[in-house]
C-alpha cells in the first residue's frame, strides 16, 4: 500500500478516532452520551420516524438508549441491528424486551422477532469529517445494509452518532461510501442534507 491508498488512510484515521473515543473517561462519556440522547430525541421529534433502527452500544460507543426509550414513548417503532449470515438485518425491539448476542459484540432481538425496514437509521460512527463522511469499523456491514435498503426502494434517513472528539480532518470518499444525512454529537446536530434544517 502507498501513502495515498484510501484503505490505508482510513485505517489510520479509524485508529486515531477510536483512540480519541477510548480516551474519554467513563464519567465524561456518560455525561456526553446523555447530551447526545437529548439532541437526538429533539432532532427526531421534528421529523418523527415510523420505524427507527437504533443500536445497542458496545465498548466506548455513545450510549443512545435514553433517546430510544423516549422515542418509544412517542409510539415510534424501534428496531435493532443483528448480523445474520454476514449481513445486517433490523429486528423489532421495544424497551424492556430481552436481548441476545447479535454479532460484533452487540446485543439485539432474538430470531423470532419480526424483521423491519427502517425509514430512519441511527448509525454508530467511529470517525467523521465536516463533509458528512463516516468511518465504521472497516467491515462494511452498514454500507451493505444501507445499499440493500436502497436497492429495495428504501430511502432511509442516516443519522450518525459520535462524540465530538471523533472528528478527523478528512475521510477519503470511495464509490461505495454513503454519506450521512445528519450527525449528532454532544455539541448538537449537524445536517448534511440539502433542505434539511437542524
Amino acid at each position: 500500500m502507498t501513502d495515498t491508498d484510501p484503505a490505508q488512510s482510513k485505517a489510520e484515521l479509524r485508529a486515531t478516532a477510536l483512540a480519541q473515543r477510548n480516551a474519554l473517561a467513563a464519567e465524561e462519556r456518560a455525561a456526553k452520551s446523555a447530551r447526545i440522547s437529548g439532541h437526538l430525541a429533539a432532532l427526531l421529534f421534528e421529523e418523527t420516524p415510523t420505524i427507527l433502527a437504533g443500536y445497542w452500544p458496545i465498548g466506548s460507543e455513545a450510549d443512545i438508549r435514553a433517546a430510544l426509550r423516549g422515542l418509544a414513548e412517542l409510539d415510534v417503532q424501534l428496531a435493532l441491528p443483528v448480523v445474520v449470515d454476514g449481513r445486517v438485518v433490523f429486528r423489532e425491539w421495544a424497551p424492556g424486551w430481552p436481548l441476545y448476542p447479535a454479532g460484533f459484540g452487540s446485543m439485539g432481538p432474538p430470531p423470532e422477532a419480526e424483521t423491519r425496514v427502517p425509514d430512519t437509521l441511527i448509525v454508530p460512527v467511529v470517525g467523521f469529517d465536516k463533509a458528512g463522511h463516516r468511518l465504521g469499523y472497516g467491515k462494511g456491514f452498514y454500507d451493505r445494509a444501507i445499499a440493500e435498503l436502497r436497492g429495495n426502494g428504501g430511502k432511509p434517513r442516516l443519522v450518525g452518532v459520535a462524540f465530538a472528539a471523533q472528528e478527523v480532518p478528512s475521510i477519503p470518499d470511495e464509490p461505495h461510501d454513503i454519506r450521512l444525512d445528519d450527525l449528532v454529537t454532544e455539541a448538537g446536530p449537524v445536517s448534511f442534507s440539502q433542505g434539511r434544517v437542524s
